[in-house]
């Protein structure tokens, strides 16, 4: 009997061991807003994250494997809280499905997952983090109709040194690009921070014959204030030159984060496309917080657009 307990008990503290070792977190955010989007009259009430992708649903998971070594996985489901309907029809773990080996020099993974060009510059730059109905990030970084914010059957490799991050992706060309092309997906992008400072590159190659972009953009945190920059050049599918730039800044006042972008493209033949967002973001935690914002479109582009200015109120929590 003082045998079986004994073996239990080093059982028991094994197994607390390797529980100590491994981690599953869950984690998410439900937004909702009254919102009047963009190129509508009508007043809704709707997912306020839909301008971003919607509100989320996640779990992600590491094992210490020893040696500087981890496996981790990944999956996020996106949702729009105002309907409980998938914000994909087709994609249930819209957000993200990846499993990956982490080692000491970089970490893999495999699976539906964000371009290194979107997450680490793109979406970098946009004050609004390309939510709510004020964000410029599609309209001064992701303009054209060229980039892709994630891919699915593909293979990531990410390093991060002192600061330095470098990221880039492959993919496979068919389920991503409807076999337009045999080239393959290919993002790649660094950025680097240093105190108040933080800066940015990146390059994507959605796969199409001619299509290509690169952006590079920038941060700093004078204290008061938090000002960005972002540039974008590059080719749509059809051959057309396409630019881009936003300028955005968010100033802290107590609680408060007041936001404001101005971003700007010109894509050949399309014409230019102009916005500018402003937003009153009020922080009851870091987890809760309620908005306003106004965006408002122009340009030769947006001529045949009718109501041009839209807003939202909302709130939003995380977990």
């Amino acid at each position: 009997m003082k045998k079986s307990l004994i073996a239990l008990a080093v059982l028991g503290a094994f197994a607390g061991a390797a529980s100590a070792q491994s981690s599953v977190t869950i984690y998410g955010f439900i937004d909702q807003a009254l919102a009047k989007p963009i190129g509508t009259e009508d007043k809704q009430v709707v997912d306020g994250a839909q301008f971003g992708g919607g509100s989320r649903l996640g779990f992600r998971g590491v094992e210490d494997l020893g040696g500087g070594y981890k496996a981790t996985f990944g999956i996020e489901h996106r949702l729009l809280a105002d309907t409980g309907t998938q914000a994909s029809t087709t994609t249930f773990w819209q957000g993200y499905s990846t499993v990956g080996l982490v080692t000491p020099f970089g970490a893999v993974n495999l699976g539906r997952q964000y371009t290194p060009a979107f997450l680490m510059i793109q979406t970098q730059i946009d004050p609004f983090g390309g939510e709510t109905v004020a964000q410029g990030r599609d309209t001064g970084m992701r303009f054209g109709g060229i980039t892709k914010v994630r891919v699915s059957d593909s293979v990531r490799y990410d390093l991060s040194v002192g600061g330095f991050n470098l990221g880039a992706s492959i993919a496979e060309s068919a389920p991503n690009n409807g076999g337009v092309s045999n080239d393959k997906p290919f993002s790649i992008a660094a950025n680097y921070a240093a105190g108040p400072v933080w800066v940015g590159i990146g390059y994507e190659n959605p796969a199409a014959e001619d299509d290509k972009v690169w952006n590079i953009g920038g941060r700093y945190n004078f204290g008061f204030m938090t000002a960005a920059l972002g540039y974008g050049k590059g080719t749509t599918a059809a051959g057309l030159d396409a630019k881009g730039w936003i300028i955005g800044a968010t100033v802290p006042v107590g609680a408060f984060d007041i936001k404001a972008q101005y971003s700007k493209n010109d894509v050949d033949v399309v014409g230019e496309t102009k916005k500018v967002g402003l937003g009153v973001h009020y922080n009851f935690s870091k987890r809760t917080k309620i908005y306003a914002d106004v965006g408002k479109v122009g340009g030769s582009a947006t001529d045949a657009l009718d109501h041009k200015t839209g807003y939202d109120v909302g709130l939003k929590h995380s977990f």
